[in-house]
């Protein structure tokens, strides 16, 4: 089935004027129906607003890690990763017999450290009834500092494992821990598997907080001249702009791109952790503020230099710029051209086909 476009008359007559180039004329009609849409630069976003590519991390100071507290077998995993957790929620169990030998190091050194305080007590009624001698008290001392300090480091060791202390009278042992949230947060990485045997300090969840996300930007070197700590960022669907804590001095050997980190606060629901989107940097460096930033389809290219196309009585002229910066959304031009002029931003590439003599936006 033939496709049937819609054939304009459009002539390009040439035309003296200071920039030597011709007027390619259209009615509006023709305008309207090739797909032309112009706007005046007045009206188009200047360049102190600028869209560029970001993405949403968690600041790597705001990530903590859970591993595991000694060698055991996990034998149940209560959230994955993803997932929201609240400060105390259980993350999983964590089952081994190293378990049961630190909890009864732990009573070995509380029943070492009373039997200790107890002959410092002792020795210390006997020196002062001038019993023993001041070496021998020293020496009961000295056992009572090394005994309560072997007492904290086996009470410190249950905490660290997520034990409670025991019972020293009844002596009852558990062989399971509960591993619980610190805070807030959101699930990074939840490596392990129910019934996989792990050894000491191994990876089981990596948490990071929500109260406030990062982002890193994709920003040209021009643009990121001009952006200073503190400048504005405004995220879509943030109520609250980002601002910017810092401009890497060195362009990634990538992109070419230089990376600019910004701080969200509050962010929890406008935006996610990973999230990819396109962001409005607000410099506030005299770097920006001149020229103009138009959608990227307002520029074509011939023989290497850049054009746009400005409107003038009876049609549109093609006129060189000097393009200042370039992203996949916008290009900023240098200043040169007045406010009021009406600029092509849709449809360029019609008007540089018939500008070159290529042919027609129409025909069978």
């Amino acid at each position: 089935m033939l496709r049937t476009t819609l054939a304009l008359l459009i002539t390009v007559c040439p035309l003296l004027s200071l920039a030597g180039e011709p007027l390619i004329t259209l009615t509006p009609e023709q305008a309207r129906r090739s797909g032309l849409v112009a706007q005046a630069l007045q009206d188009i976003q200047a360049s102190q607003e600028h869209g560029m590519p970001a993405q949403v991390v968690i600041d790597p100071r705001r990530i903590e890690i859970l591993a595991a507290p000694l060698g055991g077998t996990v034998m149940a995993i209560r959230v994955l990763a993803g997932e929201t957790v609240k400060k105390g929620q259980s993350l999983g169990r964590l089952q081994g017999a190293p378990l049961l030998s630190l909890q009864r190091e732990y009573l070995e050194a509380r029943g070492q450290a009373e039997l200790t305080a107890e002959a410092r007590q002792r020795d210390e009624t006997l020196y002062a009834e001038g019993i023993i001698a001041r070496a021998r008290l020293r020496q009961t001392q000295a056992s009572d500092r090394a005994g309560t300090a072997l007492l904290n480091e086996k009470r410190q060791a249950l905490r660290l494992a997520g034990l409670a202390e025991p019972d020293l009278r009844s002596g009852s042992f558990s062989g399971t821990v509960e591993l619980r949230a610190p805070f807030d947060g959101v699930v990074l990485e939840a490596p392990v598997q129910p019934g996989q045997r792990l050894e000491a300090a191994t990876l089981l969840f990596k948490l990071g907080r929500l109260d406030a996300l990062a982002l890193e930007i994709q920003a040209t070197a021009d643009l990121a001249a001009g952006i200073t700590p503190g400048d504005p960022v405004s995220v879509p669907g943030c109520p609250q702009p980002a601002r910017i804590t810092s401009v890497a001095s060195q362009l990634s050997g990538g992109n070419q791109s230089v990376l600019v980190r910004a701080r969200l606060p509050q962010a929890a629901g406008c935006v996610r952790p990973y999230q990819q989107l396109q962001v409005q940097v607000q410099p506030s460096g005299n770097h920006h503020r001149e020229g103009w930033v138009l959608p990227t389809a307002a520029l074509v290219r011939h023989q290497g230099q850049p054009w746009v196309f400005v409107a003038a009585p009876g049609g549109y002229r093609p006129v060189a710029v000097r393009l200042l910066d370039e992203s996949d959304q916008t290009v900023r031009i240098a200043p040169g051209l007045p406010a009021e002029s009406v600029v092509v931003v849709k449809g360029g590439a019609i008007l540089k086909a018939v500008w070159l003599g290529l042919g027609t936006p129409g025909g069978h």
